[in-house]
This record gives structure tokens, C-alpha cells and sequence, in this order.
């Protein structure tokens, strides 16, 4: 039975990999998107409003100069203009086409946006922003209008929840999916001034849904814990604080992400000590959040920006550097592998190794591949610890932020160690077996290898 669960865990490590980080993507705020479609004789005007949720405002705390706990107007003009350089620079994250039914998008059919009019509105301590604009289209029957909300920087999750047509009394469809919306002027609807379609959201949540959930309400709790720090500086509320960034940190890590996967692959394929796969785990979760830090402090104060679109540039470039690091790794460990036959095979003398088709010693593995694991494995931010970071800086309670982000740590490091010690385990009980030995070996490294190309390209 231990066995059987101890290679069902093992499964579960290596399916998740290709998924990345996914539960980062909940970190990520949501934007609630209605949008009125009005044809006029010569174009058509369009009015999207967007509703932030209150995830989005809790990374505003810098604007709130005064530390009241609401934007004041002079706040919420900082804020809106900040809102402003980044959307107009991006076209308002909107793309736009009108085209034949038939015909598939292409970039020359994207709308240019132009002679925007907007607003932004502060109340109840919620956000709006409603952008009005003139495009010199006219539907008609056999075309079809596409809007398809996209944010490169990963500062938004656009959910469009409401499409409004308005004076068409043709025939027509309207479909909206996640963060695009399609009206097509041909097919069969009962004809009505106004058309509204909304997002159905029946169909059950998946696993992961579920686990971003959770990880929304522990980040919740913690940040009113930081603001009953900083108000009333409770020893119990410390106490709470660390403990729930604790088992945040285990639930993120249990997630899908390619630091387990990378780690139960390398100690599967080596022979390790128990306190190396300790050590290891321990200096991820260091890595992990000095990566959050350095990243946090260079978009708070040294480029001072409202949108982290660099959090995704960095992302992106700290996991290609990750997986170049990993596929060195495994031709590393492969070419020490092969050396190692090869000088057994000239060699008269009886090896000293326990096991021959088992290459675990020195000549193997180096301080220079558990650097290299350590460093592919914690290099990428965590989203969910720079948003407490950012959170913490906001309120000016900094060593707070990083005595949270430690323990959050400290929870992933802990599944990361358990991953390892029943990887080598698991590669214990089958050191008698030399077939076994062998695929877990190089089974293993074939892994860690088509790991790293994955993240690289």
C-alpha cells in the first residue's frame, strides 16, 4: 500500500508539469467587461464599461498617500492617469474586427482605436472605467463583428459578462467566450431592438479552480492580519500571519509547477542523502523569495509603475533561463553517465560501487548540478509573493511582507522535500532491481531533459 501511494504521488508530480505555474494565473485580477454596440447610419459606436474587482484595488495601496484606506480625488486622478499611459500604449488591451462570416481574423482586419473618450469612477470602493469610441463600420447581413479583450502584461483576466446590441432589427447571433465576444449578422434570432447575452457559468469548477479558491481566501485573511499588524502590532495576529503563509505556501506548492517535477526527476535519477534533499528544498524556497523581492522592489521603487506588465517579461525570461539551466543539468549528469561506463568498461579492476548499473557517487553529481537545480527550481516569481510584497510596501509594514513571504517559503520547501524524499526512496527500494535501476535513471534524465527544452522554447 505505501508503495502504491508513494508511486502515486510520483505520478502526480510529473503530470502536473507541463502546466507551469497555473495557479499564478489567479493571482492575476479580474475585469468584468459589458459592452453596447450602437450601428448609426454611417458607423458604429461602442461603449465598454469595466468593472475591477476588489483584488485589483488591494495593489493600489501606494496611491493611498494619506494611509486613510480610500482614494481621495487628487489619488484618483494618479491612479486613472497611470491606467491611461498603459492602455494607450496597447490600443485599451481591445482588439476589434469586422469581416465576412467566413473569413478568418488576420491582423490587417484589427480596428485602430482612435479619439477615445473616457471615464474613471471611485465608489463604495469600487473601480469603473468606461471608454467610448467611433468605428467607420456599418453591419449587414454575411459579416460578422469580433471583440477580444488581451492583456500581453498578465495584469488583467478579462471576463466579458454582457454584450448589448442596440437599433438592429436584422438577423443575428451573439456568442461570448471567456474574453471574446463574436456577433454574427446572418443566423436566426428572434428579432429585438436590444440583444443581451450573459455567460453562463454552470459547468463545475475544476480542481485547480478549487485550490485557486482557497489560496484567494488564505491571501485574503493574511492581508487583514498585515493591517491589524500595522494597527495594533498583536503578537497573535503574528502568530496567525505566519501560520497561514505557511500552509499558503503548501497549497500553491501543491499545484502544478515544474520545481517538484525537476526535483523528484533528480533525485530519482541520483543516489542523495536525506539531508541533501533537506538542504535543497530549504534553498529553493530562499531563491524563491529573494526572486519575489529583488522583482517587487525593482517594479515599486525603481520604475514606480501602477501595471507589473514587467512581472510577465520577467517571468518569461526567468523560466527560458530555467529550462536552459535544466537541460544542462541532464546532459551534464547524461555525459558524466557515459564517461563513467566507459572508464568501467577499460578497467580491470573491480569497481567499489554498490551497484553498477547505479552511477550515485561523486563522480555523478556535483555541488555545481545541486546549484543548478536550486537556481532552475526558484528562480521564477511567485505571483502570489509579490502581491503580498507589494501589499506590505503599500502599508509601509516591509519586514512584515518578508517575514510572511519566508514562511510562504517555507511551506513550498516543505512539499519540495517530500517530493524529493519519497523520489529517493522510491529509488532505494529498487536499487536490487538493475532493470528498474536503469529506467529510473535514465528515464529520469530523458524527463529533466525534455523539462528544460519545454520551459526553453
Amino acid at each position: 500500500m505505501a508503495k502504491s501511494l508513494k508511486l502515486f504521488f510520483l505520478f502526480f508530480i510529473f503530470q502536473s508539469t507541463l502546466f507551469g505555474c497555473a495557479l499564478c494565473k489567479f493571482d492575476i485580477p479580474n475585469v468584468h467587461i459589458k459592452t453596447i454596440i450602437t450601428p448609426q447610419k454611417e458607423n458604429t459606436k461602442l461603449e465598454i464599461n469595466w468593472k475591477f474587482d476588489d483584488k485589483f484595488l488591494s495593489t493600489l495601496k501606494q496611491y493611498d498617500t494619506n494611509k486613510n484606506g480610500s482614494f481621495e480625488k487628487n489619488e484618483q486622478n494618479e491612479i486613472e492617469k497611470s491606467l491611461l499611459e498603459y492602455l494607450t500604449r496597447f490600443d485599451y488591451l481591445t482588439q476589434i474586427a469586422y469581416l465576412p462570416k467566413e473569413y478568418k481574423i488576420t491582423q490587417k482586419d484589427i480596428a485602430k482605436i482612435e479619439n477615445v473618450e473616457s471615464n474613471t469612477t471611485f465608489q463604495n470602493k469600487e473601480m469603473d472605467f468606461t471608454y467610448s469610441f467611433i468605428l467607420p463600420i456599418v453591419p449587414k447581413e454575411g459579416y460578422k463583428i469580433v471583440i477580444y479583450f488581451y492583456d500581453k502584461g498578465n495584469n488583467f483576466n478579462f471576463i466579458v459578462r454582457d454584450v448589448i446590441l442596440k437599433n438592429y432589427d436584422g438577423k443575428k447571433s451573439l456568442k461570448i467566450n471567456s474574453s471574446k465576444a463574436e456577433i454574427v449578422f446572418d443566423d436566426f434570432v428572434p428579432t429585438k431592438k436590444e440583444i443581451s447575452l450573459q455567460i453562463q457559468t454552470d459547468s463545475k469548477p475544476t480542481f485547480l479552480e478549487k485550490l485557486g479558491d482557497i489560496l484567494e481566501e488564505y491571501k485574503n485573511k493574511m492581508k487583514a492580519l498585515i493591517e491589524d499588524i500595522k494597527d495594533t502590532n498583536s503578537l497573535l495576529s503574528y502568530s496567525w500571519l505566519l501560520f497561514f503563509s505557511f500552509v499558503y505556501g503548501v497549497l500553491h506548492a501543491i499545484g502544478p509547477g515544474h520545481g517538484k517535477s525537476l526535483v523528484g526527476a533528480y533525485f530519482l535519477s541520483q543516489n542523495h542523502s536525506t539531508k541533501k534533499a533537506l538542504s535543497i528544498s530549504l534553498l529553493i524556497g530562499v531563491v524563491h523569495t529573494f526572486s519575489a523581492f529583488i522583482l517587487t522592489i525593482t517594479i515599486y521603487f525603481l520604475l514606480n509603475m501602477l501595471f507589473a506588465n514587467i512581472f510577465s517579461d520577467i517571468e518569461k525570461v526567468a523560466t527560458k533561463i530555467s529550462g536552459a539551466v535544466i537541460i544542462i543539468i541532464a546532459l551534464y549528469l547524461l555525459y558524466k553517465k557515459y564517461t563513467f561506463k566507459t572508464k568501467m568498461s577499460f578497467s580491470e579492476m573491480k569497481p567499489s560501487h554498490q551497484n553498477h548499473s547505479s552511477c550515485g557517487c561523486r563522480s555523478c553529481t556535483t555541488n555545481s548540478t545541486d546549484l543548478g537545480v536550486i537556481v532552475s527550481a526558484g528562480i521564477v516569481p511567485c505571483a502570489g509573493t509579490v502581491s503580498v510584497f507589494l501589499f506590505t510596501i503599500g502599508l509601509g509594514v516591509y519586514f512584515v511582507g518578508f517575514l510572511s513571504a519566508i514562511f510562504m517559503s517555507l511551506g513550498m520547501s516543505f512539499v519540495i522535500f517530500v517530493t524529493a524524499y519519497l523520489s529517493k526512496n522510491i529509488r532505494n527500494q529498487g536499487s536490487s532491481h538493475k532493470q528498474l535501476l536503469k529506467i529510473f535513471e535514465y528515464g529520469s534524465l530523458a524527463f529533466i531533459l525534455i523539462l528544460g527544452i519545454v520551459l526553453l522554447y
